[in-house]
């Protein structure tokens, strides 16, 4: 998937704000007292509440939101837990960039806050952002028979759903597969972070042209599905993001069709796939009516339009029969 290039080295922030960051480095130890930082996240809030063409949709589904995420983005970026005004003015730089060209707050942290971790992102990858994640906090009971020797994140983008998997089954393989160089480095990034190198593998393949034959207990797949009518009203934010980790042909299923084209033969008897049809749920059942698919009800998620959640679970018995 071809990506929009902002290069930005592990543990440095974005190439934008570097004379931000080295101004906050070079003022006085006089730092404000923990209890500031909230003080702080309100006040970006209350600018952010000012927008009325500000889209929350990158990880975050408000104002506060927001703001908690972009403030305690650039602490972590920044090493440190408390704040000066040095540190206030490189806030709202931030909040300027994100009220004046619509940069989600992740690009502008370089790190984006899923299911209470913090994940690298480039901008240029997509955010982190999908309802997949609460599943797979369940050890996405109850649905797997038994633990998984084997996992496939298909489309991982930053990593985060094939590292939570990792996290959740630390005796599994899991492997990331992208086909954009600028996701693995990212996704590379995020196995370090989160200290899973030595059970997690990482390859660069079109969906599945470079997989070595083999069977997977569970394929996380979250790929693009925006169909083309949709992505031209897109809000200005996603404009951020890599047209071709959003747009999947007229429809939105032109990837969907790709990979269930060949799941079967990847997914062992008992496997499961768990995946993510956003927007194109809809259209996704009416082009694949025969399959056995069901529908969890999220606890964290936001609903869609349609009701329900984009995402869903199969078995393996769908796909091999």
């Amino acid at each position: 998937m071809a990506r929009a290039r902002w290069h930005r080295h592990k543990d440095q922030p974005n190439q934008d704000l570097s004379l931000c960051f080295q101004a906050v480095s070079g003022v006085s130890e006089e730092y404000r007292s923990p209890a500031g930082t909230e003080a702080l996240v309100r006040r970006v809030a209350n600018r952010l509440k000012q927008a009325s063409d500000i889209y929350y949709g990158h990880g975050s589904n408000s104002a506060h939101m927001e703001a908690w995420v972009l403030v305690h983005g650039l602490l972590k970026q920044r090493v440190g837990d408390s704040i000066d005004e040095a540190f206030e003015r490189c806030v709202d730089d931030c909040v300027s960039l994100r009220l004046g060209d619509r940069v989600p707050a992740a690009y502008l942290t370089g790190l984006a806050w899923y299911f209470n971790r913090w994940f690298e992102v480039e901008r240029g990858v997509m955010i982190p952002r999908s309802p997949i994640g609460e599943i797979i906090e369940t050890n996405l009971r109850p649905w797997l028979r038994e633990p998984p020797d084997r996992i496939m994140d298909l489309c991982c983008g930053t990593g985060c759903l094939g590292v939570m998997a990792a996290l959740a089954f630390p005796e599994a393989h899991v492997t990331l597969i992208d086909i954009d160089e600028r996701a693995l480095s990212s996704a590379r990034s995020n196995v370090l972070r989160h200290g899973v190198s030595d059970t997690v593998e990482i390859l660069r393949s079109d969906l599945f042209d470079q997989l070595e034959p083999n069977v997977y207990d569970v394929i996380i797949a979250n790929p693009p599905y925006v169909s083309a009518d949709e992505f031209e009203h897109l809000p200005k934010e996603y404009g951020y993001e890599p047209q071709a980790g959003l747009a999947a042909g007229y429809d939105g299923l032109a990837c969907w069709r790709s990979i269930l084209s060949e799941i079967g033969k990847w997914m062992s008897p008992n496997g499961i796939l768990v995946g993510e049809t956003g927007s194109a749920t809809a259209g996704f059942l009416n082009a694949f009516p025969s399959y056995d698919i069901f529908w969890p009800v999220l606890e964290r998620a936001v609903r869609q339009e349609d009701g329900g959640f984009g995402v869903f679970v199969a078995d393996a018995e769908t796909f091999l029969r």
